[in-house]
């Protein structure tokens, strides 16, 4: 009878405990809409756009010559190889060939380095100017979860399905669009 007093009273504690905990209150953000309509964050994304702009516009007209000296190339490369043509005109042809691949070489490596300093700047970018406005971002999303008395929030883009009741997005951006 003692034991079955015990297991009683034990079950009688583990059920009130189970009972006493809260249910946690979730919230659901979508991170992409907010920093779409985070109108600082857009700034920024267009300034380091602004930055990289004409490095990419460079690295263009780079490639555009590149595919001009490979088109040089394959002509020159015919011309050497063609037994219609004479001994003298495929002599010519075949030793212009080597310059033509230094030249080529010398454009690629170009390209490569210009392809480096683009990708430097958009990391300068991306950690000076982009990286503190999304830390922004998520203290905005724990201002809001805290006001709201919310326990866990969630990206929308992993979940397979939410309540708009859940959803906090709307909060979120006004309280980064308002400056706090």
């Amino acid at each position: 009878m003692k034991k079955f007093s015990i297991l009683i009273f034990a079950s009688l504690l583990l059920v009130t405990g189970l009972l006493a905990q809260k249910a946690p209150i979730v919230g659901v953000v979508d991170v992409q809409r907010v920093l779409a309509d985070f109108t600082e964050f857009q700034s920024a994304v267009e300034k380091v756009r602004g930055s990289v702009a004409p490095v990419e516009e460079e690295m263009q007209r780079m490639q555009t010559s590149i595919q001009a000296i490979v088109t040089e190339g394959r002509e020159i490369e015919t011309k050497a190889s063609n037994p219609a043509a004479s001994e003298e005109a495929r002599a010519e042809a075949a030793a212009a060939l080597p310059e033509l691949q230094a030249k080529l070489q010398e454009a690629q490596a170009n390209l490569n380095q210009f392809r480096q300093q683009a990708q430097a700047l958009a990391q300068q970018g991306q950690e000076e100017d982009l990286a503190p406005l999304q830390a922004k971002a998520v203290e905005a999303v724990k201002t809001v979860a805290e006001d709201k008395g919310i326990d866990l929030v969630v990206p929308k883009n992993n979940l397979i399905y939410s309540s708009d009741a859940l959803e906090i997005s709307d909060a979120v951006i006004a309280v980064l669009n308002s400056g706090e």
